[in-house]
Parts: structure tokens; sequence; C-alpha cells
């Protein structure tokens, strides 16, 4: 039979060598954990600074982008110019647009080419120009206008050089078209 004594002296180094293994895991792990901790930080901070520096790149790229993107939209727009200012040089158009919708570019775009606009009321009786009529849906006034009345509908304003260009190409069309009935007539 095993005495008391022995069980006492068994729990007793049991709960010495415990006591032991936390105390030196708890020195000696602290610094190694430690170490550890900093060298993932140190990493880390690296990584942000690189993608910090990553996104300045490529804000930098965008805004030369931008700058390209605006110096070609400015050569369209002295292209549109040198191509319709024969034809279009003068003119006046109507336009009608709904309260909320912006058209300063076009607006800009359409005097660089020599077109007047003139702001379109839909009460009004004289019809000496075309009508462009922006917005998504066609007004229902615009089923009461007499045949003589040249308009087109434009269901959003265009917003790159080559719908630009398109709608000069109509606005011309419909200048023709309205000189060759009042030249029939």
């Amino acid at each position: 039979m095993i005495h008391i004594r022995y069980h006492l002296v068994t729990i007793a180094a049991i709960f010495l060598a415990l006591g032991i293994g936390i105390l030196l895991g708890g020195t000696a792990g602290q610094s190694w954990f430690a170490a550890r901790q900093q060298e993932f930080l140190i990493t880390m901070e690296e990584k942000y600074d690189q993608a910090l520096q990553s996104n300045n790149e490529l804000k930098q790229q965008v805004n030369e982008l931008i700058i390209q993107v605006e110096q070609s939209n400015e050569e369209v727009i002295h292209l549109m110019a040198a191509r319709y200012a024969d034809d279009l040089q003068g003119q006046k158009v109507y336009v009608w647009r709904p309260e909320d919708l912006q058209m300063d570019y076009l607006e800009r775009v359409l005097a660089s080419v020599g077109v007047q606009t003139v702001p379109f009321q839909p009460d009004q009786t004289d019809f000496t120009y075309p009508l462009l009529l922006f917005g998504k849906e066609r007004p229902s006034w615009v089923a009461t206008l007499p045949a003589s009345c040249k308009w087109l509908h434009v269901e959003t304003v265009p917003d790159t050089p080559a719908k630009q260009w398109k709608l000069l190409e109509n606005v011309q069309l419909l200048l023709k078209e309205m000189r060759w009935e009042h030249e029939k007539s």
C-alpha cells in the first residue's frame, strides 16, 4: 500500500512543475510572442506604405488621363467647329429641355460651331428655326406642332464627342431640309 505521503509529494511535484512551466513559458514565451508580433506589425506597415504609394501613383495616372481626355475633347470640338463652320455658322436652333436637365457643355459645343440656341416655349407660334427637344419622353404638346416645324427629339444629352458629332450632323440635316423647303416655296 502506498502511503499518503507519496500522494502528497506527487501532487506537490505536479504543482511545482506546473508553476515552473507557467513561469518559464510566461517569461521566455512572452519575448518570443512579442518579437513575432513586432515582425507582423512591421510587415503590415510595409504593405500599407506600398499600398499608399501605389494608390498615389494610380491617382496621378488617373489625373493625367483626365487631362488627356479633356485635351482630346477640346481637339474634337475644334474639329467639329472646322467641319461644321460653313454650314452652321450663324444659325439658330430652338432648344426645349426639362427644368432639371443640364446642358451647359452641349451648349458650349453648339456655340463653338457657331450655332446660337434660343429657348423654346411650347405656346410660341414662331417656327423659323429647327427645334431640338431634350428629355427621356417627348412632350405631349409636340403633337400640336405644325408640319412646317422641323424638330428632333434627343432622349439624352450627348456626352461623348461621337454623340455630339452625330447631333451636329442631324442639326445640319434639319437646317438643310428647312432651307430646301423654304427655297421650294
